[in-house]
C-alpha cells in the first residue's frame, strides 16, 4: 500500500529545502496533487522527479 500524500510542510522538512524552492520545482515540473483542494505529493513521484532533475 502506498504511503499517504505528504504536505508541503513536509516535503520542506524531508529534503531540507525552502517553500520558495519547492515553488521553483513544482514550475519546473515537480509532480503534485490536489486533494480536497489542498496540495500534496506523493513521494515517491516525488524522489524519481528530484533524481532524474537534481541529481
Amino acid at each position: 500500500m502506498d504511503k499517504l500524500p505528504l504536505t508541503l510542510r513536509q516535503i520542506c522538512d524531508k529534503y531540507q529545502i525552502s517553500r520558495s524552492t519547492i515553488d521553483r520545482w513544482r514550475k519546473e515540473g515537480l509532480p503534485d496533487e490536489k486533494l480536497g483542494g489542498r496540495l500534496r505529493f506523493n513521494e515517491k513521484k516525488v524522489d524519481k522527479w528530484i533524481k532524474e532533475n537534481k541529481s
